[in-house]
């Protein structure tokens, strides 16, 4: 998304809007996006200077004109211009699902696409907004429902593919629940055409992969999920990244492929690199670790932790960090060196700023710590 909004067209809209970007792993950011209930990356919001009431939300990339149709939702909600019932509903979904409230969220999306004629411009943004809500409150039958009723006729255009992906995704979710088998028995037919769409974004494409690998998975196809994880490692690899963001996303999509494969150490030359490419960026460490951990090369794991602890992270990066060492020492038949790498864990999560995520980390660690003592001689 960044190249997508550095394009010149972009440029007119500048005046109209103060631009900020937050990280989402940095621990200052947290409040901010706890209050919004952002738990998906990337995401976009639009908010009126008046009263942070956001007015318009997008979760995933979008295309140059579908940025500039955000923008336009969104002033449309500052100004509070929208006449129309659909938009106003519209609207009004995305304010909900910024404070958090995603199934009346949700309820608001399914008023405006109640209320709004089959020709309806913003039809298509709406059901996407939909599932994706309804992905985001963990209603895993409505969203693969919803999408396996919505999907077959949406026009071939950019959200097809999201609606795909996040429909399927939840059908996965549903393991082998009677809904999730009828679901993706809609949605997987239509995968391949919608990953191949002109339009769509190469991570709603990549989405798309992983979906229909974990599909395979879940059926027991062992061929149809090799099939598709070479067509994602080979676009992964045929991609030259433009930036160490670019870089860092392929690297994420690399690892996940790899996962489902089950074939870690075809990923390791790959992360060496980029490691390399980017010497102050500890996640280019941790995921080289977390990589080499699970191809239990044990030894290689800390090397490349103790390179990320080297760069000082925050709580987050520096717990994750000390708990792959953890679990390194463990493999290494080592759990005095593991319990006191858990004990720096245990510090560090104390310290991070979410309080549901301090809480949850704190948890994890006094867990791993619990079975560690109690399976020590």
């Amino acid at each position: 998304m960044r190249v997508t909004l550095t394009d010149a067209t972009l440029a007119r809209h500048a005046g109209r809007f103060v631009w900020l970007e937050l990280n989402y792993d940095e621990e200052v950011n947290q409040a901010f996006l706890h209050r919004h209930d952002v738990a998906w990356t990337p995401a976009f919001l639009i908010l009126d200077p008046a009263d942070e009431r956001v007015t318009a939300m997008q979760i995933g990339g979008m295309t140059v004109p579908e940025v500039v149709r955000f923008l336009d939702r969104g002033e449309r909600g500052v100004r509070e211009r929208a006449a129309a019932p659909a938009d106003a509903a519209l609207a009004k979904g995305a304010a909900l699902a910024g404070r958090g409230r995603l199934a009346a969220a949700a309820a608001s999306y399914r008023e405006a696409l109640r209320i709004a004629g089959p020709d309806w411009p913003e039809r298509t943004h709406a059901v996407d907004a939909l599932i994706s809500t309804l992905q985001a409150a963990r209603d895993w039958q409505a969203c693969a429902e919803t999408a396996a009723a919505e999907a077959p006729t949406l026009p071939r255009e950019r959200e097809l593919a999201s609606v795909v992906h996040v429909g399927l995704g939840c059908a996965n979710a549903g393991d082998a629940a009677p809904w999730a088998e009828a679901a993706r028995k809609v949605l997987e037919p239509l995968a391949p055409a919608a990953a191949a769409l002109p339009t769509a974004l190469r991570d709603d494409r990549f989405e798309i992969y992983q979906q229909m690998m974990v599909a395979a998975e879940r059926r027991g196809a062992a061929d149809d999920l090799a099939r598709w994880g070479k067509v994602w490692l080979d676009e992964i690899d045929a991609t030259t990244p433009a930036s160490d963001d670019e870089r860092s996303a392929l690297d994420i999509a690399r690892v996940d492929a790899v996962s489902l494969l089950d074939d870690p150490a075809r990923a390791l030359p790959a992360l060496a690199a980029s490691e390399r490419a980017m010497p102050d960026n500890y996640t280019a460490s941790a995921r080289l670790a977390q990589m080499s951990l699970y191809a239990q090369r044990y030894d290689d794991a800390l090397a490349a932790c103790d390179r990320g602890l080297a760069h000082a992270p925050g709580a987050m990066g520096r717990t994750a960090l000390l708990m792959t060492a953890a679990h390194a020492w463990i493999g290494k038949g080592r759990p005095a060196d593991a319990l006191v790498a858990l004990d720096r864990a245990l510090r560090s999560a104390r310290t991070i700023g979410d309080q549901g995520m301090r809480a949850g980390m704190v948890r994890s660690i006094s867990n791993m710590i619990g079975e560690t003592k109690r399976s020590t001689p």
